[in-house]
């Protein structure tokens, strides 16, 4: 079958164009249209790239990409890492990512009126689904940051995000393939990336996504092209964080907009286990009041909407060094989010939020007599954790060790006596009290490991506990 643009030109009811001219007039379309830079790939330039950037994944005969990038509002942005306003950037990020997937139709509609098969793809929350991907493991249609380093629209950084001249990877991009055989952009000259390894972007990250890229860098070939960034560990991690499960820095500090404190483990293979426990909890919490990201896939899977509370490693980074700088202290000083009764999100200092925890434990009402009270000090290498023993009668039936909530920052054993008192009245059985030590005095993992150390001697004093051996 001959080729229709054999002769360099394209033909629709619209008229008649050469290509070359067309690779310059639709990315003017992008750009008239909202677009703050636009670049084009073909198959030829992503040859030997991932997957994701297969064209004809996405239509059949496809021979070029037109990607451009949409910017967000920078001042939602700053209001946002600062636990200012989360609805202004929240607002903006659904704005922004309409605009991207509305240019990418326009794109493809001209190229469609001169002649050329096209289709416009969405700039975000669609995945793979076939034999190959499962829609769970959230693997896009087309990767439009991969599209979008190999035309020429930004650089990767140390996290992978595509930082863009002008405004850092504070952008969405969106992308229209065409039949057109149009003429591919060249990438950015790589010493002109102006990340330098900061790690602002790891640093602002509570999940740890990026904790071994400086050892550990993944590098991907596209049309003769290398491009390389921080080896990111499960993706399962960041969604964690993002979805709003923990949003608490390990130092307990700072948080991101989520008042989510389920722990996150160390070891990737554990993800699993940690959604399973924190899933019907987090359905249980009251969702925050103001505009959501209606997002497919969370609808579809938890009957609700899901808030935008993180995104931190793209909001940080900016071209200018001293902004970067402040937009990353803004974060860290913004405090913790606390979520109030009626659903509001707070933040506060760590001392505040304890405060307000300690008036909500006066709402556990009056405490059950003990038969027997008694405290214990743990002594571990670099301090102690102290212990509450309540026991409710002469011989119970079992040991509960109890965790008091908090994320590692708040609560103690006097906050949750009361709570403690009353399971060990309505179960029959002792109940230890852990005064782990906490965050932010106290680093990471130091509350962990004062809580299996608190496990191990309970296990080894059940006799001294009960009075007999119980479960």
């Amino acid at each position: 079958m001959a080729d229709k643009y054999s002769d360099g030109m394209m033909q629709g009811p619209a008229g008649k164009v050469s290509l070359a001219v067309m690779s310059e007039q639709i990315k003017d379309v992008a750009l008239e249209n909202g677009a703050c830079s636009a670049g084009i790939s073909t198959i030829e330039s992503l040859t030997g790239g991932p997957p994701s950037t297969n064209l004809e994944y996405i239509m059949e005969g496809a021979r070029a990409a037109v990607t451009f990038a949409v910017p967000f509002d920078q001042d939602h942005v700053r209001n946002f890492l600062a636990k200012r306003d989360r609805h202004g950037h929240q607002s903006d990020q659904n704005i922004t990512n309409t605009m991207a997937g509305g240019i990418a139709g326009q794109v493809a509609s001209y190229l469609e009126q001169f002649g050329a098969k096209s289709a416009a793809v969405m700039a975000n929350a669609v995945y793979r689904h076939d034999e190959d991907s499962r829609y769970i493991q959230q693997l896009p249609d087309l990767s439009h940051r991969y599209l979008a380093a190999r035309c020429g629209l930004g650089w990767f950084g140390f996290s992978g995000n595509v930082l863009t001249p002008e405004h850092g990877p504070n952008v969405v991009f969106a992308t229209a393939v065409t039949e057109a055989p149009l003429l591919a952009d060249e990438p950015l000259a790589e010493e002109d990336n102006y990340c330098d390894d900061c790690n602002a972007c790891n640093a602002s990250c509570p999940s740890g996504f990026f904790r071994y890229g400086k050892h550990d860098k993944l590098t991907v070939t596209m049309g003769g092209h290398e491009f390389s960034y921080a080896n990111r560990r499960d993706y399962a991690r960041c969604t964690y964080v993002c979805a709003g499960y923990n949003g608490l820095n390990p130092n307990g500090r700072w948080s991101t907009w989520s008042p989510g404190r389920f722990p996150i483990p160390r070891d990737d293979k554990e993800m699993k286990t940690a959604y399973r426990q924190a899933i019907p909890a987090f359905q249980r919490r009251r969702s925050p009041p103001g505009t959501v990201n209606k997002n497919p896939m969370v609808f579809g899977y938890y009957g609700r909407d899901l808030a935008t509370t993180c995104g931190n490693c793209s909001l940080v980074c900016h071209p200018d060094r001293e902004e970067r700088d402040r937009r990353i202290a803004s974060l860290r000083q913004g405090g913790v989010v606390v979520q109030h009764d009626d659903g509001r999100l707070e933040a506060m200092s760590p001392d505040e939020a304890r405060a307000l925890l300690s008036k909500l434990a006066e709402l556990a009402g009056p405490a059950p007599e003990m038969w027997r009270v008694e405290e214990r000090n743990i002594q571990e290498p670099d301090g102690q954790a102290r212990l509450r023993i309540l026991v409710p009668f002469e011989n119970p039936i079992g040991v509960l060790v109890y965790y008091h909530g908090g994320g590692w920052v708040l609560g103690s054993i006097d906050e949750y006596d009361t709570v403690a008192r009353k399971i060990a009245e309505r179960t029959s059985c002792a109940v230890v009290l852990v005064e782990y030590r906490l965050a932010p005095e106290h680093r990471y993992p130091t509350a962990v490991d004062d809580s299996y150390a608190a496990l191990e001697w309970v296990g080894q004093h059940i006799m001294d506990i009960a009075g007999r051996k119980v479960p």
